[in-house]
């Protein structure tokens, strides 16, 4: 019966509504209280099934950064990274400082669900797919009982970049690079987050952000429609997910205007479709037919006239893409 219930509540909008406002109290009343600690970015201690998954997964991860920002790996060395919501795992800075980064420093907001044992079995994995002269600075950065030299290295929890530049000395010279992955869809304003890496970023430097537009299945999990979360009014969705990091509702237009105003070098490549899925190949722009079809455009139109006056006024280009990779380059 209770099972039966928890089903039918998934499939209630106003039910998810409620329980996401009432979350998102309980959350900011924590962060209020100085407890950061949250499943958020729990990535490898509580959804990958095993070692070899989440090193495959670490190895994605670092190839999109290459991938879509064009650069090589010896283009890393000597490089200042900056890595924000490093989450569970600091697999992907140990990527970089195996191929030449001179440091990397992981900052997060929140201090992630941890499991000590297997980070080490993953670290231990991972440094098995490297080249010997990988694994010697794979070595400088962290033994195999997982103790971190902080001279390669750095972990910051609990504590936003706004805040932190004002605080932290490890974040007194500049970055060349400033990564993140499903991080700037969880913070209900990123504009002060961008300004705050503009103030880091060295000139000639680059942001990559991989950002996932989608509802995180709070509605479209229970079969509602992919794009229901749109549909709610605005100061609704504030009492939502200002302080829960739940996805913040800023499209593809949102960041190719944040890079434009920044006065970056900036391109936007579409990596989801919404009703589609992955975009298979680099694409600035998709094209009906090839990366998506009539009733990807049939979904949106279903759902326009519900969704909140903000969307409603864009057009069909901007809400089929729910997920997005951004390289802004700093003059």
């Amino acid at each position: 019966m209770l099972r039966s219930l928890k089903a039918r509540l998934r499939r209630s909008k106003n039910a998810l509504i409620a329980y996401k406002i009432f979350d998102n109290l309980r959350f900011k009343r924590r962060l209020s209280s100085g407890d950061s600690r949250s499943l958020h970015g729990s990535t490898h201690s509580l959804m990958l099934k095993d070692v070899a998954e989440s090193v495959a997964y670490i190895t994605l991860q670092f190839d999109d950064y290459l991938r879509y920002s064009g650069l090589r790996d010896e283009q890393l060395k000597d490089k200042r990274v900056l890595e924000l919501g490093y989450g569970d795992n600091v697999g992907v800075a140990l990527r970089f400082l195996a191929s030449g980064a001179e440091q990397v420093v992981c900052l997060d907001k929140f201090s992630a669900q941890r499991d000590v044992e297997r980070e080490i079995r993953i670290y231990r994995a991972l440094r098995d797919t490297l080249s010997s002269e990988e694994r010697a600075r794979f070595d400088e950065a962290i033994s195999l009982d997982g103790k971190i030299n902080p001279e390669r290295l750095r972990c910051i929890s609990g504590i936003e970049l706004e805040t932190a530049i004002e605080s932290l000395a490890e974040l007194s010279k500049p970055f060349d690079l400033i990564i993140s992955r499903a991080v700037l869809e969880e913070i209900y304003n990123p504009d002060s987050l961008f300004a705050a890496a503009d103030k880091v970023l060295a000139a000639g430097g680059h942001m990559l952000h991989k950002v996932d537009l989608r509802d995180y299945g709070i509605f479209s999990d229970g079969g509602m429609h992919p794009l229901t979360f749109l549909t709610i009014p605005n100061f609704v969705y504030r009492l939502m997910s200002s302080d829960s990091g739940i996805p913040n509702r800023k499209l593809i237009a949102y960041y190719r205007d944040k890079v434009k105003a920044l006065g970056y070098d900036g391109k936007i490549f579409i990596t989801s479709i919404v009703g589609s899925g992955p975009v298979a190949e680099l694409r600035e722009n998709v094209r009906m037919g090839t990366d998506y079809s009539e009733s990807t455009r049939k979904l949106v139109s279903d759902i326009r006239p519900r969704l909140a006056e903000d969307f409603r006024r864009l057009p069909d280009e901007d809400l089929i893409v729910d997920g997005i990779f951004l390289v802004a380059g700093k003059p």
